[in-house]
This record gives C-alpha cells, structure tokens and sequence, in this order.
C-alpha cells in the first residue's frame, strides 16, 4: 500500500523512461503512420503520397480477412490455454518433488530458443514423412497411414498452435510463480480447515489472489498471438493455401515479398489499433484488476 505522499514522484524521475518510451515506441509508430500515407515501392525512385489509399487496398483484399480471421481464431484459443497450462505448470514447480531443478530447466528450455528454431523442430515433429509423431502413431498402432499434419488446412492451424503454446508456457509460467509466491499460506490452511477441497481452493484462493496477474499473463498472450511471425514462417510459410496465414505474415509478405512498403506500414498501424483496442475492451470488462492502492 502505497502512502499519499510516496506515490508523487518528481517529473524528473520519469524522463528517462518517457526518452525510452519515445525512442522505442512513439516515434516508430509515428514513422509507421507516416509511410502509410505514401506508394512506397522500391521500384519507384518516388514516394507519392496517397493519404489512406493504402488502408483502402489493405482492407479490401480478401487476404487481409482470411489473416484477420486466422489471427483472432487462433490467438483466441492459443492465449487462454497458454495462461491455463503456465498455471498448471507453475503450481507443479513450486511442489517439491526429486528433480525439480532438472523439470525447471526443462520446461524453460524452449523459452530459450529463437522461434525459427522451434518452427524447425516443430517441422520434424510434424512433417507427413519422415515427422516423429507420425512414426509414433504408427508404432503404437493408431493410424495405418502417414497424416499429411502440415499440409491439411485444419491439422495446419493446431500444428502451429500446439508449437506456438509451447513456446509460450515458460514464459507465462514464470511469470504466475512469482505470483504463487505472495499468496499467504494462512490462507490455504484456513480454507483446508473449513473442508475446501483443491478444486475450490483454485476457484476460491489461488484465482482471486493473483487475478491480477493472470490477466497480464492474458494480454500478453494476446499481444504475442498477434504479431507472431516467426514461428509460423518457420512451419507452414502461412499455407496451406492460406490456412496459417496471420496478420504479421501478410505484414512481411507485403513489404518484403510484394517490396510494397507502404501497405505493410498501413497493415502494421491496423494490426497495432486492433492490438489496443482488444486490450482497451478486456480491461474494461474487468475493471479495477490492475489498480495501485493508495
């Protein structure tokens, strides 16, 4: 609990974050907004300004909607389970158990790895030849023929979201132990002693003591879900024929692939409103989690 006086920081003691802020930040979206506004092509020795002739383009392309809609969907099922299975994971590392330490370096062991590296061990995992989850279901005696994973549109979209809810566990999860951290243990022995079994102990205790961080957990997920690029390119280059198409990939493809750099301004500065505004409902519709007590 902060005191009244405490919680007035001198101005000064800001600037530096607020230089940080606009160097990393403000003018990097700024210089974003201002490239959209111009035919930027690389095969054109000009930058003629077309004002919002760029969100226009962007907006009526068809593959702007399939990327918007495979953004949404599978953010939307990959940011909730994420913070689900971290919650999970990050109960089952403060447990004390024999070779807790090894668990740990495990499960932050993909954390580590730059997320080409990951699509590329995804890859073997899943290609419909030679992949290891092929080969094992066939060993076990489950499937009689090799499944084409990344090559089917549907088997595509849970390919990339298993891949991308692994790489995000460590993260989520390190960050809900230091959470799990604060809660008193009176309270757990309290609820114990009036007969609450686990199930109610999550839903009555550990939830609403560190709700607050869950739904930072939450909205970081979805902030990742949405510019996600890398992992994707690395398994499916955005196929099958469109299936895996995201938002951050129809973003590169416009700038580096059509060399139209004035679309992939306007797309970022979309992909950047749609980001805020999902954070902007979410908080509202959970008012008062992330609040500092005076």
């Amino acid at each position: 609990m902060y005191t009244r006086g405490f919680s007035r920081y001198p101005i000064e003691w800001l600037f530096p974050v607020l230089i940080l802020v606009i160097i990393f930040t403000v003018f990097p979206f700024g210089y974003a907004i201002w490239n959209s506004l111009f035919q930027i092509l690389l095969v054109l020795p000009i930058k003629p300004f077309v004002g919002i002739q760029n969100y226009i383009d962007v907006v009526s392309s068809p593959y702007f909607w399939e990327a918007l809609v495979n953004t949404l969907v599978i953010t939307g099922i990959t940011a909730p389970i994420t913070v689900i299975i971290a919650l999970g994971v990050a109960r089952l590392l403060l447990t004390k158990f024999v070779g807790r330490s090894i668990v740990r370096a495990v499960v932050l062991l993909p954390w580590a790895m730059p997320g080409v590296v990951s699509g590329t061990v995804w890859v073997w995992i899943f290609h419909g030849q030679w992949g290891v989850l092929n080969s094992l279901l066939m060993k076990l005696g489950i499937i009689d023929n090799y499944i084409q994973w990344l090559n089917t549109p549907n088997l595509a979209r849970i390919a990339v979201m298993v891949a991308h809810i692994w790489t995000q566990i460590p993260f989520a999860s390190v960050l809900l132990m230091a959470a799990l951290t604060t809660i008193n243990k009176e309270i757990y022995e309290a609820a114990e002693v009036d007969g609450a079994g686990p199930a109610r102990r999550l839903f009555s205790v550990t939830i609403p003591q560190i709700k607050a961080i869950l739904l930072i957990a939450f909205i970081y997920e979805l902030i990742i879900g949405l510019t996600s690029y890398d992992l994707t390119y690395a398994m499916t280059r955005g196929g099958p024929g469109g299936a895996t198409t995201l938002l951050s990939y129809y973003i590169w493809a416009e700038s580096f692939k059509m060399l139209h750099f004035g679309r992939g301004a306007a797309l970022g500065v979309i992909v950047a409103l749609i980001t805020l505004g999902l954070i902007l409902a979410i908080l509202r519709a959970v008012p008062g989690e992330i609040t500092v007590e005076e």
